[in-house]
């Protein structure tokens, strides 16, 4: 897919509805379609409502070098760690950044330490944002899910065994938000894995900014990226101020949108910045003859 001098987005206007730091890649791409981006951000990302089970991970699960023992003896007690999003992938290392401060790894570039945590661990994700995330951290995916939703990835699970031979069998992080669906960690937990489902953010719904109704009435479409925006977004502006195109980024928000009453124009495939632009042009290619 190459953007094009000439094409069906060239003026659309496309309200973006995630995060506000979170809104860029998305604004880029659009603006190289000749579309124009409008930031309403609909959702919100902090601290979870309780800190101290994550904080009850790195006290109680990690394996630290004692007085006079080697830094290379510190690792994390897990076989896996499960990735379902960008935030949770930056929420769970900005929890890693400050242990790493406040232990014997302190010495040691962030890095390098981080090497060392998860040098026995194995990651999943869920959604090519995901592992693009991971990225940043120097992680990789062994396993991945390129839809958006978690019943991508336990279909990948349903051939994996915990392995035998690794220290800690069996034993999976799954460090996401609070309040998310239960069927990852519930399905998991049949097959025999032991999961601890651990909040590291929470989305929370924003203040309405000043003159946002007035740029939804002169938008040609919203995009929305999680059930979460779609749920706020009714809550702070109502039906009567959506767009007439509306982009849900997959089935499970989809699904959101159905609950309210309406229909997507478009759900993209794949959930991804790239399946959101091309259900675009396609929309608008035969709309507009």
């Amino acid at each position: 897919m190459e953007a094009r001098e000439h094409n069906p987005l060239t003026g659309k206007r496309i309200v973006l509805t995630r995060a506000r730091h979170q809104i860029n890649q998305s604004s880029d791409q659009l603006r190289l379609y000749g579309a124009i981006p409008i930031a309403i951000p609909t959702i919100e990302i902090s601290d979870p409502p309780d800190s101290r089970i994550i904080e009850k991970i790195f006290a109680e699960k990690m394996v630290t070098a004692g007085t006079g023992e080697p830094i290379e003896s510190t690792h994390f007690q897990y076989e896996w760690v499960i990735f379902t999003s960008a935030n949770g992938v930056s929420s769970l290392m900005r929890y890693v950044a400050d242990w790493i401060r406040n232990s014997n790894l302190e010495s040691l570039e962030i890095e390098k330490a981080q090497k060392l945590l998860f040098a026995n661990v194995k990651f999943a994700s869920i959604g090519s944002a995901t592992a693009l995330a991971m990225t940043e951290y120097g992680l990789h995916s062994q396993v991945s899910a390129t839809d958006f939703v978690s019943e991508g990835l336990l279909e990948k699970f349903q051939v994996i065994k915990p392995d035998s031979s690794h220290e800690f069998k069996g034993r999976i992080l799954l460090p996401r938000a609070s309040k998310a669906r239960n069927i990852l960690p519930d399905t998991l937990r049949k097959m025999g894995w032991v999961v601890d489902d651990v909040p590291v953010y929470q989305t929370t719904m924003p203040k309405v900014e000043h003159g946002s109704r007035d740029l939804l009435s002169t938008a040609d479409a919203i995009v929305f990226t999680s059930s979460s925006t779609v749920k706020n977004f009714f809550q702070m502006f109502g039906k009567e101020h959506l767009p007439e195109v509306v982009v849900s980024i997959g089935p499970i928000t989809t699904q959101t949108i159905l609950e309210n009453g309406l229909a997507p124009s478009i759900e993209a495939s794949p959930s991804s910045v790239k399946g959101i632009i091309s259900g675009l042009l396609d929309y608008y290619s035969l709309n507009s003859l």
